[in-house]
């Protein structure tokens, strides 16, 4: 009889952690000293035998922007759940802003996991053309799973949510509450999912008979300062009378800093300016006031990608398909709901 093959359950047991903390630890990610030392025992007493460069048919790679920031890190957190599950192991890649995706190619090519989940920039970025090459290189040699916007001549499953449903929801509820001067704060245009939220935003606002103004959009970028800017450069040139009623973000990060600027400027949320952001984060409930939000549902995306990219695996093809979620708005205080219906002009 085949004796049983040692998996990370086993090497999780005997460490006593968890198995996202083993998954952690052997990708190289943030794990304490003495949790790494209780891994690596782990392994020798478990004989467990680490995934290396040579190919492995129980690993599989996912390529990411950071797992630091919160969406990510709740998709990471599904895709290390089902990959568990099914006793895959998940290495997780990331690269610093600029990095070109011939380069992310060439390491997963010379690490040869059993498949590859796309999400961030791999999928989100401009440069189609380039991506596309060397995806398309990638994809003769593995199953490729992605998470983001199709990528036209890529044959491959992709799940994600709409990314322009979070600007229409968000715009629609802030609207019936009485707005029609909402301004657009957060992202850039280097990456897709925020050209289709401006997009949409100017269509929209267009749509629903909103105040449109060019200095009602600023492109900041997607983190916390970004949000500070965004404000600091929305309010800097206008008058009183002219400032926007609301503003949306294009993520929480965004909106968690544009609400901290607000409150320095001493202008309060929702009364003064109702705020919107996307993604759902952890913190999101626990802002002073808690932020509304649209949910995109990134864990069940993680959770979802991996099964599919693991089922791709093991019958030997992919099968090409989109599958989009609905997102879900998030209604909490800082939208101004509780205030009701206002005349904002």
């Amino acid at each position: 009889m085949r004796e049983k093959e040692t998996t990370i359950h086993d090497v999780a047991r005997e460490a006593g952690v968890s198995i996202a903390t083993v998954s952690r630890a052997l990708s190289g990610g943030p794990v304490s000293v003495a949790a790494r030392e209780k891994v690596e025992a782990a392994i020798r007493t478990v004989g467990y035998t680490v995934p290396g460069g040579k190919g492995n048919a129980r690993t599989i790679a996912v390529v990411i922007n950071s797992q630091s920031n919160p969406y990510y890190a709740s998709m990471c957190q599904g895709v290390t759940e089902e990959a568990a599950r099914a006793g895959y192991l998940p290495v997780f890649y990331s690269y610093p802003e600029g990095t070109k995706c011939d380069q992310a190619v060439s390491d997963l090519l010379a690490a040869r996991p059993a498949g590859v989940l796309l999400a961030g920039w791999m999928v989100e970025n401009e440069e189609l053309d380039q991506t596309r090459s060397c995806l398309q290189r990638l994809q003769q040699a593995m199953p490729l799973v992605a998470i983001g916007p199709p990528v036209d001549g890529l044959e491959c499953a992709r799940l994600t949510s709409d990314p322009s449903q979070c600007v229409r929801k968000s715009l629609a509820h802030l609207a019936m509450l009485g707005h029609k001067r909402i301004a657009f704060v957060g992202g850039d245009r280097t990456a897709r999912f925020s050209n289709i939220r401006e997009r949409t935003y100017l269509e929209e606002a267009e749509r629903l008979g909103l105040t449109l103004r060019p200095d009602y959009v600023r492109l900041t970028g997607c983190t916390a300062p970004a949000g500070e800017l965004g404000i600091n450069m929305l309010l800097g040139g206008l008058g009183r009378s002219e400032y926007p009623t609301a503003v949306f973000c294009i993520n929480d990060l965004t909106a968690l800093g544009a609400m901290r600027q607000l409150h320095r400027l001493g202008l309060r949320v929702p009364e003064d300016m109702a705020v919107v952001g996307c993604d759902n984060t952890f913190f999101a409930p626990f802002l002073t006031p808690s932020l509304t939000t649209v949910d995109l549902h990134p864990r069940a995306h993680g959770k979802a990608a991996v099964a599919e990219l693991i089922a791709s695996i093991q019958r030997g093809r992919a099968i090409s398909f989109n599958d989009n979620v609905e997102a879900s708005l998030v209604v909490r205080e800082s939208c101004g709901a509780h205030l009701g219906v206002r005349d904002l002009g």
